[in-house]
């Protein structure tokens, strides 16, 4: 324990949000990658994200589709930025260390960011058929506005595939992000629509 008392309160701070941000980052990744309960729709996130809809909507959803305020990303800021402001605060002023920490841990959330975009088309790319995947459930990945009012998109299995599918809606209200959604038609070769889970 001489260590952990040679730290100053910031240092075991930074070294207690950061150990923790890791771990559950990791308990999120194996979850993402086997699946939270064997369940079709799981995409590695929880209805946290509808929290943060509003902000994470039309700014940042739109900028080559990224979806930087998520829960991995948020994840990744503090898990990296945490890392990097306890690596450097032994070094420079808590201050600047912080501020390397900020920017460490928005590069890893962009970062983020384009690694799952990447991983989606993957997972969206080869001879898929479209129509079957009328009848299947699935999760609002970004928001579709009502009444056919735009595009959205939403992400569901089939096929043995894990894809994000662009989606209209014929809904009264908006589908924000995490809303469980069935696809009931085809709008076109590769958008489908969907209405809300009861």
């Amino acid at each position: 324990m001489q260590w952990w008392e040679s730290l100053t309160a910031f240092q075991q701070v930074m070294f207690v949000l950061a150990i923790s941000a890791t771990v559950v980052m990791f308990i999120f990744l194996i979850l993402m990658i086997f699946g939270s309960d064997g369940s079709d729709s799981f995409d590695g996130d929880v209805d946290l994200d509808s929290d943060v809809d509003s902000i994470n909507d039309e700014p940042l959803t739109n900028f080559s589709g990224l979806r930087i305020l998520s829960v991995r990303g948020v994840l990744a800021f503090l898990s990296v930025g945490a890392w990097t402001t306890y690596g450097f605060a032994g070094i420079v002023h808590p201050l600047l260390s912080s501020l390397f920490g900020v920017i460490a841990g928005a590069v890893a959330s962009y970062l983020m960011a384009l690694a799952f975009r990447a991983s989606m088309k993957l997972e969206s790319e080869g001879n898929l058929e479209y129509k079957n995947a009328i009848g299947k459930k699935g999760n609002v990945y970004i928001r579709i506005p009502a009444k056919r009012q735009g595009t959205g998109k939403v992400t569901l299995t089939f096929q043995e595939r894990f894809v994000e599918v662009d989606a209209i809606t014929d809904e009264d209200t908006d589908l924000v992000t995490g809303t469980i959604i069935e696809v009931i038609a085809m709008e076109n070769g590769t958008t489908v629509l969907v209405k809300k889970e009861h």
